[in-house]
């Protein structure tokens, strides 16, 4: 059994989606390979990127089956909503479900993004050209969807992509099945920025811009932001020790 939806703007993607799974296993162009697998397809429209979620394990299978949307379903609603926002993602085209009789497996499918590098890029060289500029093109951006309502969860380096575009910074947002769209307090803002420091310095300057660009007080705007990335960084800490204990 299968479960599908295809943007009204693709209703001649219907078949394609149906067969994703042939079409998926054909391609040889892989960005990534880890969790979960995502390829680049080619069509004689231009190239597509297809997600291949993971198969959850038993308990997940049942619920995405019955009690909470899957990934692959959520990627593309959250997309829709985002577009309906006008914040920059590669648009959604489809997503399926396999069931036997709980989900399987599911494959996401928007539109590629053609961009030049990431913002972990950035962030990782301190003398990325233009640092300092692509530093406040992307404040700008994150404020703009707080603004908007848009809380991305997994909004960290390499989840934003940027295009240079006639002097400028186009910013797309990618990995959006874990989404919400709520009201920002000052604190949720500088929260949903900690993954974003690579040094003290950095962070400062992050804190600083979203300050200027907001109106919050500066020295809050410092202290929160120091708060939320310790203790990610914390929490990633943790993360690792828990993983090293069970390996052992």
């Amino acid at each position: 059994m299968i479960s599908f939806q295809v943007d009204d703007t693709y209703a001649a993607y219907t078949d394609f989606t149906k067969n994703i799974k042939e079409h998926f296993s054909k391609s040889d162009d892989v960005i990534t390979a880890k969790r979960n697998i995502i390829k680049i397809l080619e069509k004689s429209t231009g190239k597509i990127v297809v997600k291949s979620f993971k198969i959850p394990n038993f308990i997940n299978q049942f619920a995405y089956r019955f009690i909470r949307a899957s990934k692959a379903k959520r990627s593309f609603l959250n997309a829709q909503e985002l577009i309906k926002k006008g914040v920059n993602t590669p648009v959604p085209i489809a997503y399926i479900e396999f069931f036997t009789p709980f989900l399987k497996e599911s494959f996401y499918l928007c539109e590629h993004f053609d961009y030049d590098f990431e913002i972990r890029d950035v962030l990782s060289d301190s003398a990325f050209e233009k640092r300092d500029m692509i530093f406040e093109a992307f404040i700008a951006f994150s404020y703009d969807l707080h603004e908007k309502g848009v809380y991305h969860i997994d909004y960290s380096p390499g989840n934003v992509l940027v295009k240079k575009e006639m002097g400028t910074y186009r910013f797309s947002i990618v990995d959006v099945n874990r989404m919400k769209f709520l009201k920002f307090d000052d604190a949720l803002r500088f929260k949903n920025l900690s993954r974003f420091s690579a040094s003290s310095a950095d962070t400062t300057k992050i804190a600083k811009l979203y300050a200027k660009i907001s109106g919050i007080d500066e020295a809050y705007a410092i202290e929160k932001l120091f708060y939320y990335h310790d203790k990610h960084q914390q929490y990633l800490e943790n993360k690792k020790r828990l993983k090293a204990m069970k390996s052992n």
